[in-house]
Protein backbone atom coordinates (compact mmCIF):
# COMPACT_ATOMS: atom_id res chain seq x y z
CA UNK A 1 0.00 0.00 0.00
CA UNK A 2 2.77 2.30 0.55
CA UNK A 3 4.35 1.83 -2.93
CA UNK A 4 0.29 2.32 -4.08
CA UNK A 5 0.43 5.94 -2.08
CA UNK A 6 3.67 6.84 -3.25
CA UNK A 7 1.97 6.47 -6.92
CA UNK A 8 -0.78 8.69 -6.34
CA UNK A 9 2.08 11.39 -4.67
CA UNK A 10 4.33 11.04 -8.12
CA UNK A 11 1.01 11.71 -10.11
CA UNK A 12 -0.21 14.21 -8.31
CA UNK A 13 3.41 15.88 -8.76
CA UNK A 14 4.09 16.22 -5.37
CA UNK A 15 7.86 15.99 -3.67
CA UNK A 16 8.04 13.51 -1.29
CA UNK A 17 10.58 11.03 0.84
CA UNK A 18 10.30 7.35 1.68
CA UNK A 19 12.37 6.20 4.21
CA UNK A 20 12.67 2.45 4.45
CA UNK A 21 15.39 -0.05 5.56
CA UNK A 22 17.24 1.01 2.12
CA UNK A 23 16.90 5.31 2.67
CA UNK A 24 19.03 5.14 5.59
CA UNK A 25 20.06 8.56 7.55
CA UNK A 26 23.72 9.08 6.58
CA UNK A 27 24.30 12.41 8.30
CA UNK A 28 23.15 14.32 11.18
CA UNK A 29 23.35 18.38 11.77
CA UNK A 30 21.13 20.23 14.54
CA UNK A 31 22.03 23.79 15.62
CA UNK A 32 20.26 24.60 18.50
CA UNK A 33 21.78 28.01 18.82
CA UNK A 34 20.77 28.90 14.98
CA UNK A 35 17.50 26.63 14.82
CA UNK A 36 18.65 25.00 12.13
CA UNK A 37 18.09 20.95 12.05
CA UNK A 38 19.37 19.22 9.09
CA UNK A 39 19.54 15.49 8.00
CA UNK A 40 20.97 13.50 5.14
CA UNK A 41 19.22 10.86 4.00
CA UNK A 42 21.23 8.25 1.29
CA UNK A 43 23.62 11.49 1.20
CA UNK A 44 20.67 13.96 0.04
CA UNK A 45 20.43 16.70 2.83
CA UNK A 46 17.30 18.18 3.67
CA UNK A 47 15.91 20.59 6.24
CA UNK A 48 13.36 19.37 8.83
CA UNK A 49 11.18 22.29 8.68
CA UNK A 50 10.67 21.83 5.05
CA UNK A 51 8.51 18.99 5.46
CA UNK A 52 5.14 19.79 5.29
CA UNK A 53 3.39 16.22 6.01
CA UNK A 54 4.29 12.80 7.29
CA UNK A 55 2.57 9.40 6.93
CA UNK A 56 3.78 6.91 9.33
CA UNK A 57 2.66 3.64 7.82
CA UNK A 58 5.87 0.80 10.17
CA UNK A 59 9.05 0.44 11.05
CA UNK A 60 11.29 2.78 11.99
CA UNK A 61 14.53 5.68 10.94
CA UNK A 62 17.03 3.46 10.37
CA UNK A 63 21.06 4.91 10.36
CA UNK A 64 24.57 4.63 8.61
CA UNK A 65 26.37 7.55 9.54
CA UNK A 66 29.91 5.14 11.24
CA UNK A 67 31.46 2.94 8.81
CA UNK A 68 33.33 1.59 11.68
CA UNK A 69 32.45 -1.45 13.73
CA UNK A 70 31.33 -0.93 17.08
CA UNK A 71 32.29 -2.95 19.81
CA UNK A 72 29.56 -5.46 21.23
CA UNK A 73 29.61 -3.63 25.10
CA UNK A 74 29.34 -0.76 23.37
CA UNK A 75 26.78 -1.79 20.84
CA UNK A 76 23.46 -1.24 23.40
CA UNK A 77 24.59 2.45 24.27
CA UNK A 78 24.99 3.68 20.48
CA UNK A 79 21.47 2.64 19.93
CA UNK A 80 20.19 3.80 22.65
CA UNK A 81 22.19 7.33 21.33
CA UNK A 82 20.40 7.14 18.02
CA UNK A 83 16.79 6.28 19.61
CA UNK A 84 16.97 9.55 21.13
CA UNK A 85 17.79 11.62 17.94
CA UNK A 86 15.09 9.70 16.34
CA UNK A 87 12.75 10.67 18.85
CA UNK A 88 13.80 14.51 18.37
CA UNK A 89 13.42 14.01 15.17
CA UNK A 90 9.33 12.82 16.22
CA UNK A 91 9.20 15.90 18.35
CA UNK A 92 10.66 18.76 16.22
CA UNK A 93 8.03 17.44 13.19
CA UNK A 94 5.25 17.53 15.97
CA UNK A 95 5.71 20.55 17.60
CA UNK A 96 6.61 22.34 14.09
CA UNK A 97 3.00 22.57 12.70
CA UNK A 98 3.82 19.19 10.43
CA UNK A 99 0.53 17.27 9.57
CA UNK A 100 1.05 13.47 11.27
CA UNK A 101 -0.92 11.39 9.83
CA UNK A 102 -0.81 7.68 11.04
CA UNK A 103 0.14 6.28 14.56
CA UNK A 104 3.99 7.76 14.93
CA UNK A 105 3.55 7.77 18.50
CA UNK A 106 1.11 5.08 19.27
CA UNK A 107 2.44 1.18 17.57
CA UNK A 108 1.47 -0.97 20.29
CA UNK A 109 -1.70 -1.80 21.66
CA UNK A 110 -2.58 -4.22 24.78
CA UNK A 111 -5.30 -6.54 23.24
CA UNK A 112 -6.58 -7.24 27.05
CA UNK A 113 -6.65 -3.07 27.85
CA UNK A 114 -8.05 -2.52 24.23
CA UNK A 115 -11.03 -5.83 25.11
CA UNK A 116 -12.00 -3.94 28.63
CA UNK A 117 -12.14 -0.26 26.76
CA UNK A 118 -14.39 -2.01 23.71
CA UNK A 119 -16.69 -3.16 26.69
CA UNK A 120 -17.24 -0.11 27.83
CA UNK A 121 -17.93 1.58 24.82
CA UNK A 122 -20.98 -0.57 24.75
CA UNK A 123 -18.67 -2.56 21.96
CA UNK A 124 -20.25 -6.32 22.27
CA UNK A 125 -16.89 -8.67 23.01
CA UNK A 126 -17.13 -12.60 23.32
CA UNK A 127 -16.78 -14.07 26.55
CA UNK A 128 -12.94 -13.83 27.18
CA UNK A 129 -10.79 -15.66 30.14
CA UNK A 130 -6.88 -15.67 31.14
CA UNK A 131 -6.74 -18.49 32.93
CA UNK A 132 -3.35 -20.40 34.32
CA UNK A 133 -4.87 -22.93 36.90
CA UNK A 134 -6.87 -25.82 35.95
CA UNK A 135 -9.29 -25.62 38.83
CA UNK A 136 -10.56 -22.03 37.18
CA UNK A 137 -11.15 -24.29 33.94
CA UNK A 138 -14.31 -26.50 35.64
CA UNK A 139 -15.74 -22.50 35.92
CA UNK A 140 -16.30 -22.77 32.34
CA UNK A 141 -19.66 -23.46 30.44
CA UNK A 142 -17.86 -27.08 29.07
CA UNK A 143 -21.15 -27.74 26.47
CA UNK A 144 -19.80 -24.29 24.45
CA UNK A 145 -16.89 -23.83 22.15
CA UNK A 146 -14.25 -21.85 22.58
CA UNK A 147 -10.71 -20.72 20.90
CA UNK A 148 -7.85 -19.49 22.21
CA UNK A 149 -4.85 -17.12 20.70
CA UNK A 150 -2.09 -15.06 21.66
CA UNK A 151 -2.66 -12.15 24.31
CA UNK A 152 0.22 -10.37 22.61
CA UNK A 153 1.28 -9.85 19.12
CA UNK A 154 1.37 -13.24 16.64
CA UNK A 155 5.54 -13.87 16.44
CA UNK A 156 7.22 -16.02 14.43
CA UNK A 157 9.11 -19.02 16.09
CA UNK A 158 11.56 -21.01 14.32
CA UNK A 159 12.49 -24.84 14.76
CA UNK A 160 14.68 -26.57 12.85
CA UNK A 161 14.30 -24.19 9.62
CA UNK A 162 10.38 -24.59 10.11
CA UNK A 163 8.60 -21.72 10.73
CA UNK A 164 5.15 -21.65 13.46
CA UNK A 165 2.82 -18.63 13.69
CA UNK A 166 0.64 -18.85 16.57
CA UNK A 167 -2.82 -18.15 14.86
CA UNK A 168 -6.35 -18.60 16.39
CA UNK A 169 -6.79 -21.92 17.35
CA UNK A 170 -9.77 -23.90 18.41
CA UNK A 171 -9.73 -25.99 21.85
CA UNK A 172 -11.38 -28.77 23.78
CA UNK A 173 -12.01 -27.31 27.13
CA UNK A 174 -11.98 -31.00 28.93
CA UNK A 175 -9.02 -31.56 27.43
CA UNK A 176 -7.33 -29.00 28.83
CA UNK A 177 -8.63 -29.94 32.29
CA UNK A 178 -7.45 -33.43 32.04
CA UNK A 179 -3.53 -32.01 31.94
CA UNK A 180 -1.37 -32.30 35.08
CA UNK A 181 0.40 -29.38 35.08
CA UNK A 182 -0.87 -25.73 35.14
CA UNK A 183 -0.94 -23.72 31.71
CA UNK A 184 0.42 -20.40 31.00
CA UNK A 185 -1.98 -17.41 31.10
CA UNK A 186 -3.74 -18.02 28.14
CA UNK A 187 -6.27 -16.09 26.71
CA UNK A 188 -9.45 -18.60 25.74
CA UNK A 189 -12.89 -16.95 24.30
CA UNK A 190 -16.09 -18.28 23.39
CA UNK A 191 -16.59 -19.41 19.79
CA UNK A 192 -19.28 -16.88 18.08
CA UNK A 193 -21.54 -18.48 15.35
CA UNK A 194 -20.85 -16.31 12.60
CA UNK A 195 -22.36 -14.71 9.54
CA UNK A 196 -19.18 -13.31 8.41
CA UNK A 197 -16.31 -11.14 9.39
CA UNK A 198 -15.71 -7.50 9.17
CA UNK A 199 -12.12 -5.77 8.24
CA UNK A 200 -12.79 -1.59 8.94
CA UNK A 201 -10.25 0.20 8.32
CA UNK A 202 -10.14 3.72 9.88
CA UNK A 203 -7.92 6.50 9.20
CA UNK A 204 -8.81 10.05 10.52
CA UNK A 205 -12.43 10.82 10.28
CA UNK A 206 -13.14 8.04 7.77
CA UNK A 207 -14.28 4.84 8.10
CA UNK A 208 -14.20 2.17 5.54
CA UNK A 209 -15.33 -1.86 5.88
CA UNK A 210 -15.92 -5.08 4.15
CA UNK A 211 -17.50 -8.75 4.88
CA UNK A 212 -15.49 -11.68 4.16
CA UNK A 213 -17.48 -14.84 3.57
CA UNK A 214 -15.39 -17.88 4.45
CA UNK A 215 -17.36 -21.08 3.47
CA UNK A 216 -14.42 -23.89 5.03
CA UNK A 217 -15.74 -22.95 9.01
CA UNK A 218 -11.44 -22.20 9.32
CA UNK A 219 -11.27 -20.44 13.37
CA UNK A 220 -8.54 -18.00 11.32
CA UNK A 221 -9.64 -16.68 8.31
CA UNK A 222 -5.75 -15.53 7.60
CA UNK A 223 -4.94 -18.92 7.18
CA UNK A 224 -7.42 -19.51 3.82
CA UNK A 225 -6.10 -17.82 0.21
CA UNK A 226 -7.66 -14.78 -1.14
CA UNK A 227 -9.69 -17.32 -3.93
CA UNK A 228 -11.73 -19.17 -1.43
CA UNK A 229 -12.96 -16.13 0.24
CA UNK A 230 -16.02 -14.04 -0.86
CA UNK A 231 -15.71 -9.74 0.26
CA UNK A 232 -18.00 -7.48 -0.36
CA UNK A 233 -18.44 -3.82 0.71
CA UNK A 234 -20.54 -3.27 3.67
CA UNK A 235 -21.39 0.01 5.70
CA UNK A 236 -21.16 0.06 10.13
CA UNK A 237 -24.00 1.18 11.92
CA UNK A 238 -24.14 4.70 12.84
CA UNK A 239 -23.46 3.39 16.63
CA UNK A 240 -20.80 1.28 16.01
CA UNK A 241 -18.49 3.56 13.51
CA UNK A 242 -19.15 6.17 16.71
CA UNK A 243 -18.02 3.34 19.21
CA UNK A 244 -15.01 3.34 16.90
CA UNK A 245 -14.45 6.74 16.56
CA UNK A 246 -14.02 7.14 20.60
CA UNK A 247 -12.20 4.45 20.89
CA UNK A 248 -9.53 5.72 18.78
CA UNK A 249 -9.57 8.80 20.69
CA UNK A 250 -9.36 7.49 23.86
CA UNK A 251 -5.85 5.36 22.71
CA UNK A 252 -4.40 8.00 20.36
CA UNK A 253 -4.95 6.39 17.45
CA UNK A 254 -5.35 8.02 13.86
CA UNK A 255 -5.80 4.91 11.94
CA UNK A 256 -5.88 1.20 12.61
CA UNK A 257 -7.57 -2.32 11.57
CA UNK A 258 -10.12 -3.25 13.77
CA UNK A 259 -12.00 -6.96 13.32
CA UNK A 260 -15.54 -7.80 13.93
CA UNK A 261 -17.85 -10.49 13.66
CA UNK A 262 -21.36 -10.16 12.21
CA UNK A 263 -23.57 -12.87 14.19
CA UNK A 264 -27.67 -13.37 13.27
CA UNK A 265 -28.43 -10.25 15.88
CA UNK A 266 -24.88 -8.88 17.28
CA UNK A 267 -21.47 -7.30 15.88
CA UNK A 268 -18.48 -8.68 18.52
CA UNK A 269 -15.70 -6.58 18.49
CA UNK A 270 -12.41 -8.68 18.34
CA UNK A 271 -9.77 -6.38 18.03
CA UNK A 272 -7.48 -3.16 16.81
CA UNK A 273 -4.55 -3.36 14.89
CA UNK A 274 -2.74 0.18 14.44
CA UNK A 275 -0.23 -1.17 11.74
CA UNK A 276 -2.56 -3.40 10.24
CA UNK A 277 -3.23 -3.60 6.19
CA UNK A 278 -5.79 -1.92 4.89
CA UNK A 279 -4.85 -3.58 1.24
CA UNK A 280 -7.69 -5.90 1.03
CA UNK A 281 -10.39 -3.41 2.54
CA UNK A 282 -9.19 -0.35 -0.17
CA UNK A 283 -9.07 -3.17 -3.29
CA UNK A 284 -12.09 -5.07 -2.58
CA UNK A 285 -14.08 -2.43 -1.83
CA UNK A 286 -13.00 -0.22 -4.26
CA UNK A 287 -12.66 2.54 -1.64
CA UNK A 288 -9.49 4.05 -3.10
CA UNK A 289 -7.85 4.37 0.24
CA UNK A 290 -4.28 4.71 -0.84
CA UNK A 291 -5.54 8.00 -3.09
CA UNK A 292 -7.63 9.46 0.32
CA UNK A 293 -4.54 9.57 1.95
CA UNK A 294 -2.18 10.80 -0.60
CA UNK A 295 -4.65 13.93 -1.24
CA UNK A 296 -3.86 14.73 2.74
CA UNK A 297 -0.11 14.72 2.55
Amino acid sequence: MTDEICSWLSYQNKKFVRLNESQQITKVYFDFENDIYKISINDVEYELSNFKSVFYRNGGIYYNITTKEIDNNLLEFYNSELKSITGFIYHYLKINGTNIFGNLFTKEVNKLEVLLLAKSLGLKIPDTYILSQRRDISKIDFTQQYITKSVSEIKPIFVENELYLNYTHEINISHIQDRKENIIPSLIQKRVNKIYEIRTFFFEKRIWAIGTFDFSDNIDIRNIKDSEKKYLPCKLPIDIQRKIHKMAKIMDLKCGTIDLIKSSNEYYFLEVNPLGQFHQVSYYGNYQIEKYIADLL
